[in-house]
Order: structure tokens, then C-alpha cells, then sequence
């Protein structure tokens, strides 16, 4: 029985990294499409990004309410819920989306980076070889995260820093997950 429900438990697990993975690959097209289109309005790419965070935050919440306490989930609650947030804080007021969207995707990418590091530790202590490449992601994630708060690149328009970096933080967790997708049964047991 118990062996049942494992293969159940590793089953959704595989499902849910095939889930994130198109999630990434939908936010590296917006990344792309922000870069080289800069002159998007702001309403429309405030209303869009809001969703999108929106939407995030609530499958996350989603996430930790139907995996029934499992280590793995344990920041999803409140991540999903400040992500949440942000979608509809950025859905209300779309115009000021400028500037506070280098804030809340800096933020963004320092809790995905933080998400990654507690699942690089994870896997260190469930003795998995993978985890010190999710570790590495994790510290890179927070370092795109703390660059695009401190804003170092006033030359480039916010609009084109926002696309780039979406594109390389959904590079970084596409990467990621396809490991973890490629090894699934095996973090499966770490995990459950």
C-alpha cells in the first residue's frame, strides 16, 4: 500500500515540475517579448504581469493546501500569499507598475532563489546529487534579485531590465526543474 502511494506522490510530482516548466517556459516569452518591445503601455503590462503574479500565488497557496504538510511546500503558503499580493497590487494601480515592478520582481527573484536553497539543502541532507546545482541557482537567483532592486543598470530602460531578467531567472528554473523532473522517483523519497 505504501508503495501505491508513492508512485501516486511521485506521479503529481512529475505532473507539477511539467506545470512549472511551461510556467517558465510562458514567463521567458513575456521576458523576450518586454525586451525587444519596450513601448508596451503600462497598463496593459501591469494588467498582465498583476495576473500573472496573481495566478502564481494562488496555485502556489493551492500547492501547500493539497500537499498535506509536505516538507517541500513548507514557504509556499506565505510566499503564494505575498505573491498574491503583488498581482493585486499591480492589477489595481497598472500605471505605477514601472517602478514598483523592479521591486516586486527583485523581491520575486529572491524568494525563488531562497525556495531553491532550501530545496538544495533538502537534497543535501536526503543525500541526492543534485543538490548542489539547485544550491548554485538558488545564490544566482538572489543575486539577479538583489541587482534588480539596487538597479545598477539606469541605462537600459525598466521595461527591457524587467524582460531580461525574466528571461534568465525562467532559464534558471527551467534548468532546474528538468533535473528535477529527470529525478523525480528519486526526490520523491527524500521528500515523503
Amino acid at each position: 500500500m505504501g508503495r501505491i502511494v508513492r508512485e501516486t506522490i511521485g506521479e503529481r510530482f512529475s505532473k507539477m515540475l511539467s506545470y512549472s516548466i511551461i510556467t517558465s517556459i510562458v514567463i521567458a516569452l513575456i521576458g523576450v517579448v518586454l525586451l525587444f518591445m519596450p513601448r508596451l503601455s503600462n497598463k496593459l503590462i501591469g494588467v498582465i504581469l498583476g495576473t500573472l503574479f496573481l495566478l502564481y500565488g494562488i496555485t502556489t497557496i493551492y500547492k501547500y493546501i493539497t500537499r498535506n504538510g509536505a516538507k517541500l511546500y513548507s514557504l509556499n503558503l506565505v510566499y503564494g500569499i505575498i505573491i498574491s499580493l503583488i498581482g493585486v497590487i499591480i492589477i489595481l494601480v497598472p500605471f505605477s507598475v514601472t517602478s514598483f515592478l523592479t521591486i516586486c520582481l527583485g523581491l520575486h527573484l529572491i524568494v525563488m532563489g531562497l525556495n531553491k536553497i532550501t530545496y538544495g539543502v533538502w537534497f543535501k541532507i536526503g543525500n541526492h546529487s543534485s543538490w548542489l546545482i539547485t544550491l548554485v541557482i538558488g545564490i544566482m537567483l538572489i543575486i539577479f534579485g538583489i541587482l534588480v532592486l539596487a538597479n545598477p543598470f539606469a541605462s537600459l530602460t525598466i521595461t527591457k531590465l524587467v524582460g531580461s531578467f525574466l528571461i534568465l531567472a525562467s532559464i534558471l528554473d527551467i534548468t532546474d526543474l528538468i533535473l528535477l523532473k529527470n529525478k523525480s522517483d528519486e526526490i520523491t523519497k527524500i521528500f515523503w
